[in-house]
């Protein structure tokens, strides 16, 4: 009879946290640039307490980087900044634009460049120099001009 109490209350234990889990990282925000900027996924189990990263995605859920990224800079266009590698050799700077796709700065250095000085103001007036995804995310959702809502997230990530 012990087990069997003590098996329910892991159930419950568990139903609560996935339900927990899953109302705060299915959310995101949409960006003017067509990206949505929310989780990779509800739980990501390569991570310390199962706590996913913020990335800007795709409408379909599909990340754009699935590394984790210090600096981002987001513009009614463009998405750009330094994503940091499984080590600090693999670290790198890119830029997307949905006419041109995603660009790493060592593989096209004129491309990125160009893709940066083109996208003009970035990250409205939040009053610091560089900001992480999850920052930035956090930011935007306390933002009465962004809307946050429900989007498409992977369950589980590795």
């Amino acid at each position: 009879m012990a087990a069997a109490a003590c098996l329910l209350l892991i159930l419950i234990l568990v139903g609560w946290l996935f339900t927990a889990f899953n109302a705060k990282y299915r959310k995101c925000v949409t960006l003017e640039n067509g990206l949505n900027l929310g989780y990779e996924a509800v739980f990501d189990l390569s991570r310390s307490y199962f706590k996913p990263i913020a990335v800007p995605k795709f409408v379909d859920g599909t990340p754009l980087i699935r590394d984790e990224m210090w600096a981002i800079y987001i513009t009614s266009s463009t998405v750009y900044g330094w994503a940091l590698g499984p080590t600090s050799q693999q670290d790198y700077w890119y830029a997307w634009r949905a006419d041109v796709g995603l660009t790493r700065k060592k593989d096209d250095p004129y491309l990125y460049q160009r893709l940066v000085s083109e996208s003009g103001s970035a990250n409205w007036d939040i009053d610091v120099s560089s900001i992480g995804t999850g920052a930035l995310l956090n930011e935007l959702f306390e933002r009465p001009d962004f809307s946050s809502h429900k989007c498409q997230t992977n369950l589980i990530t590795w």
